[in-house]
């Protein structure tokens, strides 16, 4: 059920067509595989090695094969959280090296992630716990961007710098933009539009910084 799964969302991201993306059994021309750059080292080559095929529009054909699968007993390795990075590794690798619209497409649902999160800690902050708009807009956005980064390795390829220097941009265009986002909800509500729409507009107008500063500064 669960390979099934996988295969599935698979076949959605790389616009390929396979009944069993998880099998062990793949035979490449020698230059085809020494054209790719492998990451993987566990169950999640198998996603991998189909996005990166994929994206080169080298030909898959498949043939049938005779399987018996192993119980744990008899030495099977694999588990649930081999389920989790495979699934991981789908959506990475098969949108990290994609075009910029497409990245936006898939940043649109990371973002409204994000966004979700930032609302529901901003509402939680202001009305719940009667926090100053001061400290309950600058916090939420905060809280949110930490969840927006750890998504966004998910799109988006590093650039050749370290994690460190990575890590201190990231905040960089983050500060920049939780200002942007502070202003305009202050703003916002200091001109009497209800805290709710407020937030709404505030977060949607961070959208669009988020993922151009995430796109073209942050990562690549």
């Amino acid at each position: 059920m669960g390979n099934k799964f996988l295969t599935y969302c698979s076949n959605i991201c790389s616009d390929l067509y396979l009944t069993d993306m998880e099998t062990c059994y793949k035979v490449f021309k020698r230059e085809v595989i020494q054209s790719i750059d492998i990451k993987e080292n566990r169950f999640g080559f198998e996603p991998e090695v189909i996005a990166k095929i994929a994206a080169k529009r080298i030909p898959v054909y498949e043939m049938g094969i005779s399987y018996y699968g192993r119980s744990y007993d008899e030495g099977k390795k694999i588990g649930a959280k081999d389920g989790f990075r495979a699934l991981y590794c789908i959506l990475k690798y098969n949108f990290s090296g994609r075009s910029i619209p497409m990245q936006a497409f898939m940043y649109f649902f990371i973002g409204l992630s994000a966004a979700v999160f930032n609302f529901i800690v901003f509402k939680s902050l202001y009305s719940l716990m009667d926090v100053n708009t001061n400290y309950a807009a600058p916090i939420a956005f905060i809280s949110a961007a930490g969840l927006n980064y750890l998504l966004c390795q998910i799109i988006f390829t590093r650039k050749s710098w370290s994690r460190f220097t990575e890590l201190i941009v990231y905040s960089l265009v983050v500060s920049v933009v939780c200002i942007v986002d502070w202003y305009i909800t202050k703003s916002a509500i200091n001109a009497g539009v209800n805290s709710t729409w407020a937030k709404i507009l505030a977060t949607g107008i961070a959208f669009i910084f988020n993922f151009l500063g995430r796109r073209f500064i942050v990562f690549k």
